[in-house]
């Protein structure tokens, strides 16, 4: 009675997730859930995820369907990322990817070996027609697995005719979903010299309190002023499930009034880095947490938001009392795009709103109140300061008046946190002021400017420094105060940086000129201030040849890969066994080894900034297990031959470095990366009597590594 009962359920089961959707005839893609893991367009280091990832609770093997009549179009087999993955072409011109798969349905397995076999080779990637393999709607493609990278789930993806990724929710899925999203914090950040946030000129994250009914609340003001960028960190859920999704729809309101809105529905892959932009890439390269921004970025070219043009979202408010600055306009300290709104008035709402795909909503709200007063220049002919500034001028800066001492070196100091625009300037002093001191220099139209601060205290004071829209760099600045007890302070400062402009080729040398970065043209999103310095070896226990440089900075994105060349000693010994590493906490990743021998340098490929060191790496990887063991025996005539390794510098090349062979002969096995095992059943059953599994290892160095076994079969 128990069996058939079950029968039942699971006859029920299978109908239900066969059937077709209302809106559309698209079936279930399998029957292990209808749970998500992963929902479309969250992150995935750096870029979108291009599907769902639907729940296999734990384990493969479950069959996965054709989702409409169509074709095997494609079919792609690597150890990473999707490992085994099939793409459908559907009768609609459409799409589908199913990833990670355990195997595909015997027909197709046994072309993919027949691939395999004629190649040599574990990875394949290939077209099919239209006419080799027609299925329609409801055939088993193949099985759910874990191969490539990941736990074991099904990667469900859905692309239009022109193979770019769409929300699969569109075509009329459903899952059982009640669960509204949850918010966690809130960015309001400054974007420009002239803008500012509580009294500062950096980004300030606000964690909003709970009120129940999905709502929360900031409960106090926040003072701002300029052009303000906000963002929200948030995560969906759904029922029965633990895992955390992206949201769907974000949408801002400024004083009731919608003003951004960005939807989840699709995106271009050769835009896939452009989530970058999307979200909050400083707060998400500092650990701080996952920020969408809403607003849109410089060099964003993302479908998702309702309105396209730079800084849509972006709210300019400019309060009551008009900025006051010496002689000098606010268009031409700062570059302010089209998308900005501007807004009147002292006192403003704001609210946030996000929703998952089935409109559960939650809400955060706040106010703001406008404040720019404090990055007035006021008129101070009366000063002391402006008394010494205007009586001391010479050219190219000032001097103190006949008969002063000579200040103390560094009695003021500064310090410097670069942001996408303007470089935030602490000035602290070793004693009390009487007034803000002057920081003075020249602007990109050559004008003399003297910087805005903000008083942090008696002793401490912070301004911002605008640096868009020229090519500048080292900036010479004058700093200018009087002390509480009446002593002159007068220091000139250099802050060190070289501009290179989006759309712009450059190259960037280290002071030694033993570290060069190139930039191509298409390398940027947003102009990058560039800052390499070279360290005392911060790392142990690596063989580094040279300096380390720090190359910042690291918390801009770049929209393509640099090219890194660091140099090595004309009498080095070993110059084939260096690469370029990346540090990484307390250990150096390895980045890439292109050697040129004319320039007697190493460089690499690199999609980020950091520090980097060139390592040599002279040690062959490690062999931790090889199966069957040595003089085994066994009796079973079709044994699986295993080899565990790891390599501690460069890591294990393409599959050409990593080798395993039975009887001499190489064999098609399975890598998988997470593990690091290389892997082969055969396919006939081996003779009784002797045979050998043998692995070779060569790693990214050139080092080799090398075991053999001999065992029987009985």
């Amino acid at each position: 009675m128990q069996l058939k009962y079950a029968s039942l359920v699971v006859l029920f089961l299978i109908a239900l997730f066969h059937s077709p959707s209302v809106a559309d005839d698209y079936i279930w893609p399998t029957d292990a859930s209808r749970l998500f893991s992963s929902s479309f367009a969250e992150s995935r280091s750096g870029r979108f995820h291009a599907g769902v990832d639907i729940k296999t609770q734990g384990i493969t093997g479950f069959p996965i369907f054709a989702v409409r009549d169509g074709y095997v179009s494609r079919i792609n087999v690597s150890p990473f990322g999707y490992g085994r993955a099939l793409y459908l072409t559907l009768d609609t011109g459409e799409i589908v990817v199913y990833g990670h798969l355990e195997r595909f349905n015997d027909e197709i397995d046994a072309y993919v070996r027949n691939k395999q076999k004629s190649v040599g080779k574990y990875k394949v990637d290939f077209n099919l027609k239209s006419t080799q393999f027609p299925v329609a709607q409801g055939d088993t493609l193949g099985f759910t697995g874990q191969s490539g990278v990941g736990y074991p789930h099904l990667h469900f993806e859905m692309r239009n005719a022109a193979s770019n990724p769409i929300n699969p929710l569109s075509k009329g899925y459903t899952v059982v979903d009640n669960v509204a999203p949850r918010i966690t914090k809130v960015l309001i950040q400054p974007l420009d010299a002239l803008s500012s946030v509580d009294y500062d000129f950096q980004p300030k994250i606000y964690w909003p309190l709970a009120k129940g009914n999905h709502t929360y609340v900031i409960d106090r003001a926040i003072q701002a002023s300029g052009r303000i960028g906000i963002g929200v960190s948030a995560y969906d859920q759904m029922d029965n499930v633990g895992n955390s999704f992206g949201t769907y729809c974000n949408e801002l309101y400024v004083d009731g009034q919608l003003v951004f809105s960005a939807k989840y529905d699709r995106f271009s892959y050769g835009r896939n880095n452009h989530f970058k932009l999307d979200r909050d890439w400083r707060q998400l390269v500092f650990g701080r947490g996952t920020f969408y921004n809403l607003f849109v970025d410089f060099g964003n070219k993302l479908p998702f938001y309702g309105g396209r043009e730079t800084y849509s979202g972006v709210i300019d408010f400019k309060g009551d009392a008009p900025l006051v600055l010496d002689n000098v306009q606010p268009d031409e300290i700062v570059e302010i795009p089209a998308g900005v709104l501007s807004v009147d008035g002292t006192l403003h709402t704001f609210e946030i709103v996000v929703r998952d795909y089935w409109g559960n909503a939650s809400r955060v709200r706040g106010r703001l109140h406008v404040d720019g007063s404090r990055l007035a220049i006021r008129d101070q002919e009366n000063s002391t300061l402006d008394s010494i500034y205007n009586a001391s001028r010479f050219a190219g800066g000032l001097a103190l008046e006949d008969g002063e001492n000579d200040p103390p070196e560094k009695a003021i100091e500064l310090k410097t946190k670069f942001f996408d625009r303007y470089i935030r300037i602490t000035l602290a002093s070793s004693e009390p002021l009487q007034d803000a001191p002057q920081v003075t220099g020249w602007l990109c139209s050559g004008k003399k400017y003297r910087m805005p601060l903000i008083k942090k205290s008696a002793y401490s004071y912070v301004g911002a420094w605008p640096l868009s829209g020229c090519d500048i760099g080292p900036l010479p600045l004058t700093v200018l105060a009087v002390t509480q007890a009446g002593d002159t302070l007068l220091q000139n400062e250099w802050i060190e940086f070289t501009t290179v402009a989006r759309g712009q080729a450059k190259t960037v040398m280290s002071v030694d000129s033993l570290c060069r970065l190139d930039f191509k043209r298409n390398t940027l999103f947003k102009d990058l201030f560039v800052r390499i310095d070279t360290l005392a070896r911060p790392v142990n226990g690596y063989d580094v040849v040279g300096r380390f440089y720090r190359i910042r900075p690291v918390d801009v994105p770049l929209k393509k890969s640099v090219t890194l060349s660091l140099a090595f000693p004309e009498n080095d010994s070993l110059p084939g066994k260096l690469g370029v590493y990346r540090k990484s906490g307390g250990n150096m990743r390895y980045v890439g080894a292109n050697i040129n021998w004319n320039e007697h340098s190493i460089s690499a490929r690199t999609s980020g900034l950091g520090t980097f060191a060139l390592v040599r790496d002279v040690a062959p990887p490690i062999i931790m297990a090889l199966s069957p063991g040595n003089l085994s025996r066994t009796t079973n005539p079709q044994p699986r031959l295993r080899a565990v390794f790891k390599d501690k510098l460069s890591g294990i090349g393409g599959e050409e470095s990593r080798v395993l062979k039975l009887d001499g002969e190489k064999v098609i096995a399975e890598y998988d990366p997470e593990a690091l095992v290389l892997f082969y059943t055969p396919e006939e059953p081996l003779a009784k009597g002797e045979h050998t599994v043998e692995i070779v290892l060569i790693d990214r160095s050139g080092n080799r590594a090398q075991k053999k076994h001999v065992f029987y079969i009985d």
